[in-house]
Protein backbone atom coordinates (compact mmCIF):
# COMPACT_ATOMS: atom_id res chain seq x y z
CA UNK A 1 0.00 0.00 0.00
CA UNK A 2 2.67 2.34 0.85
CA UNK A 3 4.27 1.95 -2.89
CA UNK A 4 1.48 2.86 -4.53
CA UNK A 5 0.88 5.46 -2.39
CA UNK A 6 4.34 6.24 -2.87
CA UNK A 7 4.14 6.35 -6.81
CA UNK A 8 1.10 8.35 -5.93
CA UNK A 9 2.85 11.12 -5.38
CA UNK A 10 5.65 10.67 -7.54
CA UNK A 11 3.06 10.78 -10.38
CA UNK A 12 0.78 13.28 -9.05
CA UNK A 13 2.77 15.74 -6.71
CA UNK A 14 4.26 18.46 -7.29
CA UNK A 15 7.64 17.23 -8.16
CA UNK A 16 5.47 14.73 -10.79
CA UNK A 17 3.38 17.24 -12.19
CA UNK A 18 6.59 19.84 -13.00
CA UNK A 19 7.80 15.95 -15.26
CA UNK A 20 4.48 15.62 -16.63
CA UNK A 21 4.73 19.33 -17.73
CA UNK A 22 8.10 18.72 -19.79
CA UNK A 23 7.51 15.49 -20.94
CA UNK A 24 3.57 16.24 -22.23
CA UNK A 25 5.46 18.74 -25.09
CA UNK A 26 8.16 16.46 -25.77
CA UNK A 27 6.10 13.26 -26.40
CA UNK A 28 3.00 15.72 -28.10
CA UNK A 29 6.34 16.44 -30.57
CA UNK A 30 7.82 13.75 -30.84
CA UNK A 31 4.62 12.24 -32.42
CA UNK A 32 3.57 14.58 -34.53
CA UNK A 33 6.45 16.22 -35.43
CA UNK A 34 9.54 14.19 -35.53
CA UNK A 35 7.44 11.00 -36.33
CA UNK A 36 5.90 12.37 -39.01
CA UNK A 37 9.21 13.83 -40.58
CA UNK A 38 10.88 10.49 -40.06
CA UNK A 39 8.27 8.48 -41.93
CA UNK A 40 8.16 11.21 -44.94
CA UNK A 41 12.21 10.33 -45.02
CA UNK A 42 11.36 6.95 -45.29
CA UNK A 43 8.33 6.67 -47.83
CA UNK A 44 10.32 9.15 -50.30
CA UNK A 45 12.53 5.75 -50.93
CA UNK A 46 9.21 3.77 -51.29
CA UNK A 47 8.34 2.04 -54.16
CA UNK A 48 5.68 2.95 -55.83
CA UNK A 49 2.31 1.08 -56.54
CA UNK A 50 -1.18 1.35 -58.69
CA UNK A 51 -3.13 3.11 -55.52
CA UNK A 52 -0.17 3.32 -53.04
CA UNK A 53 3.65 2.60 -52.18
CA UNK A 54 5.27 -0.60 -50.49
CA UNK A 55 8.50 -1.15 -48.36
CA UNK A 56 11.89 -1.10 -50.85
CA UNK A 57 14.28 1.40 -51.41
CA UNK A 58 14.50 3.39 -54.84
CA UNK A 59 15.69 6.96 -55.23
CA UNK A 60 13.06 6.61 -58.58
CA UNK A 61 10.96 9.61 -56.53
CA UNK A 62 13.73 11.64 -56.49
CA UNK A 63 14.96 11.12 -60.21
CA UNK A 64 11.55 11.81 -61.27
CA UNK A 65 11.72 14.88 -59.71
CA UNK A 66 15.25 16.31 -61.00
CA UNK A 67 14.93 15.52 -64.19
CA UNK A 68 10.89 16.78 -64.74
CA UNK A 69 10.22 20.14 -64.99
CA UNK A 70 9.04 20.10 -61.38
CA UNK A 71 13.39 20.91 -60.10
CA UNK A 72 13.07 24.06 -62.41
CA UNK A 73 9.19 24.85 -61.42
CA UNK A 74 10.60 23.99 -57.01
CA UNK A 75 13.33 26.83 -58.28
CA UNK A 76 11.21 28.98 -59.66
CA UNK A 77 9.10 29.22 -56.35
CA UNK A 78 12.22 29.53 -54.31
CA UNK A 79 12.60 32.80 -56.24
CA UNK A 80 8.76 34.32 -55.89
CA UNK A 81 9.64 33.40 -52.06
CA UNK A 82 12.73 34.79 -51.61
CA UNK A 83 11.19 37.96 -53.34
CA UNK A 84 7.96 38.04 -50.81
CA UNK A 85 10.59 38.02 -48.05
CA UNK A 86 12.64 41.10 -49.04
CA UNK A 87 9.41 43.20 -49.60
CA UNK A 88 7.99 41.71 -46.38
CA UNK A 89 11.50 43.38 -44.98
CA UNK A 90 11.07 46.37 -46.53
CA UNK A 91 7.61 47.05 -45.53
CA UNK A 92 7.06 44.81 -42.14
CA UNK A 93 10.48 45.48 -40.32
CA UNK A 94 10.40 49.66 -40.34
CA UNK A 95 7.02 48.80 -38.82
CA UNK A 96 8.30 47.00 -35.99
CA UNK A 97 11.01 49.88 -35.33
CA UNK A 98 8.33 52.62 -35.35
CA UNK A 99 6.57 50.38 -33.02
CA UNK A 100 9.78 49.91 -30.66
CA UNK A 101 11.01 53.39 -30.94
CA UNK A 102 7.55 56.13 -31.47
CA UNK A 103 5.19 54.03 -29.82
CA UNK A 104 4.84 54.70 -25.71
CA UNK A 105 6.14 51.60 -24.21
CA UNK A 106 3.14 50.80 -22.31
CA UNK A 107 1.23 50.53 -25.60
CA UNK A 108 3.78 49.03 -28.06
CA UNK A 109 2.62 44.92 -27.52
CA UNK A 110 -1.11 45.94 -28.08
CA UNK A 111 0.12 47.70 -31.28
CA UNK A 112 1.92 44.86 -31.91
CA UNK A 113 -1.36 42.14 -31.19
CA UNK A 114 -3.50 44.25 -34.06
CA UNK A 115 -1.53 42.46 -36.33
CA UNK A 116 -2.52 39.19 -35.41
CA UNK A 117 -6.40 40.24 -36.53
CA UNK A 118 -5.59 39.25 -40.24
CA UNK A 119 -5.00 35.56 -38.63
CA UNK A 120 -8.25 35.70 -37.34
CA UNK A 121 -10.16 35.44 -40.98
CA UNK A 122 -9.57 32.86 -42.96
CA UNK A 123 -6.53 32.38 -45.37
CA UNK A 124 -8.56 31.36 -47.86
CA UNK A 125 -11.18 34.68 -47.51
CA UNK A 126 -7.74 36.86 -46.82
CA UNK A 127 -6.22 35.70 -50.72
CA UNK A 128 -9.78 35.63 -52.40
CA UNK A 129 -10.51 39.10 -51.56
CA UNK A 130 -7.42 40.67 -53.41
CA UNK A 131 -8.97 39.87 -56.97
CA UNK A 132 -10.93 42.65 -56.73
CA UNK A 133 -8.45 44.40 -55.68
CA UNK A 134 -5.73 43.56 -58.18
CA UNK A 135 -8.11 42.49 -61.36
CA UNK A 136 -8.39 44.48 -64.30
CA UNK A 137 -11.17 46.36 -63.06
CA UNK A 138 -10.29 45.99 -59.60
CA UNK A 139 -9.65 48.81 -56.80
CA UNK A 140 -5.58 49.14 -57.41
CA UNK A 141 -6.35 49.76 -61.45
CA UNK A 142 -9.87 52.21 -61.09
CA UNK A 143 -7.97 54.21 -58.62
CA UNK A 144 -4.67 55.02 -60.51
CA UNK A 145 -6.11 55.32 -63.25
CA UNK A 146 -8.68 58.18 -61.47
CA UNK A 147 -5.26 59.78 -60.10
CA UNK A 148 -3.84 60.38 -64.17
CA UNK A 149 -0.93 57.88 -63.21
CA UNK A 150 -1.83 55.43 -65.71
CA UNK A 151 -3.99 55.21 -68.82
CA UNK A 152 -5.02 51.44 -69.13
CA UNK A 153 -5.42 48.91 -66.52
CA UNK A 154 -2.32 46.92 -65.35
CA UNK A 155 -3.27 43.15 -66.78
CA UNK A 156 0.72 41.76 -65.35
CA UNK A 157 -0.95 41.96 -61.71
CA UNK A 158 -3.64 39.32 -61.16
CA UNK A 159 -3.10 35.87 -62.36
CA UNK A 160 1.14 36.18 -62.67
CA UNK A 161 4.17 35.78 -60.21
CA UNK A 162 3.85 39.57 -59.23
CA UNK A 163 0.29 38.29 -57.99
CA UNK A 164 1.63 35.53 -56.11
CA UNK A 165 4.24 37.88 -54.17
CA UNK A 166 1.42 40.04 -53.12
CA UNK A 167 -0.46 37.34 -51.59
CA UNK A 168 2.67 35.81 -49.83
CA UNK A 169 3.15 39.06 -48.62
CA UNK A 170 -0.49 40.21 -47.67
CA UNK A 171 -0.66 36.58 -45.79
CA UNK A 172 2.64 36.96 -44.27
CA UNK A 173 3.80 40.19 -43.57
CA UNK A 174 2.83 39.93 -39.51
CA UNK A 175 5.43 37.45 -39.00
CA UNK A 176 8.44 39.85 -40.30
CA UNK A 177 6.42 42.58 -37.64
CA UNK A 178 6.35 39.82 -34.79
CA UNK A 179 9.94 38.07 -35.53
CA UNK A 180 11.38 42.33 -36.30
CA UNK A 181 9.94 43.71 -32.70
CA UNK A 182 11.21 40.92 -30.43
CA UNK A 183 14.65 41.54 -31.71
CA UNK A 184 14.10 45.21 -31.65
CA UNK A 185 12.74 44.52 -27.59
CA UNK A 186 16.21 42.80 -27.27
CA UNK A 187 18.21 45.91 -28.12
CA UNK A 188 18.53 48.78 -25.38
CA UNK A 189 16.80 52.13 -25.67
CA UNK A 190 20.02 53.95 -24.66
CA UNK A 191 21.38 52.62 -27.99
CA UNK A 192 18.70 54.83 -30.09
CA UNK A 193 19.39 57.86 -27.29
CA UNK A 194 23.20 58.08 -27.92
CA UNK A 195 22.98 57.45 -31.35
CA UNK A 196 20.06 60.71 -31.32
CA UNK A 197 22.73 62.34 -29.32
CA UNK A 198 26.08 62.26 -31.29
CA UNK A 199 23.93 63.27 -34.23
CA UNK A 200 23.44 60.06 -36.53
CA UNK A 201 21.10 60.32 -39.33
CA UNK A 202 18.30 58.19 -39.24
CA UNK A 203 19.33 56.30 -42.47
CA UNK A 204 22.83 55.21 -41.09
CA UNK A 205 21.48 54.22 -37.78
CA UNK A 206 18.93 51.93 -39.58
CA UNK A 207 21.69 50.88 -41.72
CA UNK A 208 24.49 50.37 -39.63
CA UNK A 209 22.99 50.27 -35.89
CA UNK A 210 19.35 48.65 -35.64
CA UNK A 211 19.68 45.91 -38.91
CA UNK A 212 22.74 44.31 -37.43
CA UNK A 213 21.63 44.35 -34.40
CA UNK A 214 17.90 42.98 -34.88
CA UNK A 215 19.78 40.44 -38.32
CA UNK A 216 18.87 37.60 -35.83
CA UNK A 217 15.16 38.47 -35.96
CA UNK A 218 14.68 39.53 -39.39
CA UNK A 219 16.68 36.37 -40.05
CA UNK A 220 13.90 34.04 -38.51
CA UNK A 221 11.02 36.21 -39.75
CA UNK A 222 12.47 35.86 -43.41
CA UNK A 223 12.81 32.17 -42.79
CA UNK A 224 8.79 32.04 -41.54
CA UNK A 225 7.94 34.19 -44.65
CA UNK A 226 10.06 32.18 -46.84
CA UNK A 227 8.96 28.48 -45.65
CA UNK A 228 4.85 29.60 -45.87
CA UNK A 229 5.38 31.17 -49.05
CA UNK A 230 6.98 27.94 -50.89
CA UNK A 231 4.90 25.54 -49.39
CA UNK A 232 1.28 26.97 -48.81
CA UNK A 233 -0.56 25.99 -52.23
CA UNK A 234 -3.64 28.15 -51.78
CA UNK A 235 -1.75 31.55 -52.69
CA UNK A 236 -0.84 30.73 -56.82
CA UNK A 237 -4.17 28.38 -56.77
CA UNK A 238 -6.32 31.49 -56.15
CA UNK A 239 -3.79 34.81 -56.95
CA UNK A 240 -1.15 33.33 -59.68
CA UNK A 241 -3.57 31.08 -62.61
CA UNK A 242 -3.16 28.49 -64.37
CA UNK A 243 0.49 28.03 -64.73
CA UNK A 244 1.30 29.70 -61.47
CA UNK A 245 3.05 26.74 -59.16
CA UNK A 246 4.97 26.46 -55.72
CA UNK A 247 6.56 23.36 -54.14
CA UNK A 248 3.25 23.20 -52.12
CA UNK A 249 1.13 22.64 -55.19
CA UNK A 250 3.67 20.75 -56.59
CA UNK A 251 3.20 18.05 -53.71
CA UNK A 252 -0.71 18.65 -53.94
CA UNK A 253 -0.10 17.38 -57.81
CA UNK A 254 2.08 14.28 -56.80
CA UNK A 255 -0.71 13.17 -54.51
CA UNK A 256 -3.42 13.50 -56.70
CA UNK A 257 -1.72 11.85 -59.12
CA UNK A 258 -1.30 8.74 -56.57
CA UNK A 259 2.27 9.28 -56.74
CA UNK A 260 3.09 9.14 -53.08
CA UNK A 261 6.89 8.36 -53.04
CA UNK A 262 6.97 11.64 -55.28
CA UNK A 263 4.84 13.44 -52.84
CA UNK A 264 7.59 12.75 -49.95
CA UNK A 265 10.74 13.13 -52.18
CA UNK A 266 9.77 16.73 -52.80
CA UNK A 267 8.62 17.37 -48.91
CA UNK A 268 11.88 15.55 -47.88
CA UNK A 269 13.38 18.33 -50.45
CA UNK A 270 11.35 21.12 -48.59
CA UNK A 271 12.62 19.66 -45.10
CA UNK A 272 16.21 20.05 -46.24
CA UNK A 273 15.74 23.63 -47.85
CA UNK A 274 14.40 24.73 -44.07
CA UNK A 275 17.40 22.91 -42.17
CA UNK A 276 20.50 24.08 -44.60
CA UNK A 277 18.57 27.75 -43.96
CA UNK A 278 18.37 27.75 -39.85
CA UNK A 279 21.82 26.30 -40.26
CA UNK A 280 23.45 28.97 -42.56
CA UNK A 281 21.00 31.60 -40.32
CA UNK A 282 22.51 30.17 -37.01
CA UNK A 283 26.17 30.48 -38.13
CA UNK A 284 25.99 33.82 -39.04
CA UNK A 285 23.43 35.46 -36.41
CA UNK A 286 23.40 32.77 -33.52
CA UNK A 287 19.37 32.19 -33.60
CA UNK A 288 19.81 31.70 -29.99
CA UNK A 289 20.37 35.24 -28.91
CA UNK A 290 17.19 36.67 -30.96
CA UNK A 291 15.70 37.45 -27.17
CA UNK A 292 18.68 38.11 -25.06
CA UNK A 293 19.07 41.47 -24.52
CA UNK A 294 22.11 43.59 -26.58
CA UNK A 295 24.57 45.92 -24.89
Amino acid sequence: MSALLAIRDSLMGERGLQRWAFYIPVVFMALFFAAPVALTLVWSVFERTMFWMEPGFTLAAYENFFTSARAENYVYSMIHSAVAVVVSFVIGFPIAVFVRRRVVKAAQHRVILLFILPFMISELVRVFAMRPVLGRNGLLNTGLMELGIISEPITIILFSPIGVVIGDVISFLPFMVFAGFLAMEAVQTYIFEVCDDIGVGRARTFRDIIVPLAAPGIFAGGVFIFVNSLGVALVPTILGGPGAVNAGLIVNQAIVALDFPLAMAISAIMLLTLVVLLYVGHRLFDLTKILQPIS
